[in-house]
């Protein structure tokens, strides 16, 4: 059997590849025919012959956990490894050998091996949570921790609005408030005390240069970052978050809604987002908002396939603005 688990939102990702890992060695005892290759740490497509083959393989139970092939392993290991799946045809109906392949993130989808995996693997892939969806898992999340937690519905917006979608963050900020609580409703003051917002003001000051069209000091303030140290993925990451934003607090100032309490209300993003929001979205078209989000996700894809240097394709994005 084959199962092929990947994309963005790796929490969850993991937590699928656990629960797998350990449903099987509950039934199979001491796990002595598992078997983890790690392409990030630098597993050959050999090895992955070599567990194919060990201890009889086909008339064992066994499972063979394979990592970050596609994300981290070179084109000729993706080839190795797709020759052997193409040489071991029943692998894919072999109820008693459990082949996963994990990626923690999303690769490329028009790589061999991708197409070979999503075609014949029972897969599942672990898009972000937005909305209602992200909104329940925190709250589920939270119950785990302790069952007589609870949250008002403005602390919670709150923690969603500073942590965004990523459940590794989301999950911390989760877990320390609760210890700090410890029982009964977390409120907006536990959250403000707290919780480390994921937006900080160098981000607000880059996207409101970039809005009010002073591409000088936007290029300043990136570059800023960049000699801080701050990885430019996560700057670009960051750059999307806010545009992003920017174009759900837009879609109502742009149908004639320009209060913040009522964007607030009606988007549920919190009042202080909204409000600091505001003044950056009166200087732009729902057109050029729109067009910057496409652009940061082309300049993200591109950079991520190796195709553009991800520092130099964000300097000409800011200066074609």
């Amino acid at each position: 059997m084959l199962i092929f688990l990947f994309g963005v939102d790796n929490f969850r990702s993991l937590e699928k590849l656990s629960d797998l890992k350990n449903k099987y060695l509950e039934k199979n005892g001491s796990g002595t025919d598992l078997s983890v290759l790690d392409y990030g740490e630098g597993a050959s497509a050999e090895n992955l012959s070599t567990a194919f083959s060990a201890q009889g393989l086909f008339s064992t139970k066994r499972l063979v956990i394979v990592k970050n092939s596609m994300l981290k392993g070179s084109t000729e290991v993706q080839k190795g490894i797709l020759t052997l799946l193409k040489a071991n045809p029943d692998t894919e109906k072999d109820a008693d050998t459990i082949v996963i392949f994990y990626e923690n993130g999303s690769p490329k989808k028009n790589g061999a091996l991708y197409k070979f995996l999503f075609k014949t693997a029972k897969r599942q892939e672990f898009a972000p949570l937005e909305g209602t969806a992200l909104a329940n898992w925190a709250l589920t999340f939270a119950k785990t921790q302790s069952a007589e937690i609870s949250f008002t519905k403005n602390a919670l917006n709150m923690l969603l609005a500073a942590t965004g979608s990523d459940l590794n963050i989301l999950s911390n900020e989760i877990t320390k408030l609760v210890n700090y609580k410890n029982s009964g409703e977390i409120v907006d003051a536990d959250v403000v005390l707290l919780v480390k917002s994921k937006v900080d003001s160098t981000m607000f000051e880059t996207i409101e240069a970039l809005a009010s069209g002073n591409k000088s000091k936007a290029l300043d303030l990136f570059h800023q970052q960049l000699t801080k140290g701050e990885d430019v993925f996560y700057i670009l990451s960051m750059y999307t978050y806010q545009i992003r934003t920017l174009l759900k607090i837009g879609d109502f100032y742009w149908q004639g809604m320009t209060g913040a309490p009522q964007i607030a209300q009606a988007s549920g993003i919190h009042p202080y987002v909204v409000q600091k929001s505001l003044s950056q979205i009166r200087n732009l078209s729902e057109q050029k908002t729109k067009q910057m989000l496409r652009d940061l996700a082309e300049i993200d894809f591109s950079a991520k396939t190796g195709k553009v240097d991800p520092v130099l394709a964000l300097d000409t994005f800011i200066v074609s603005l």
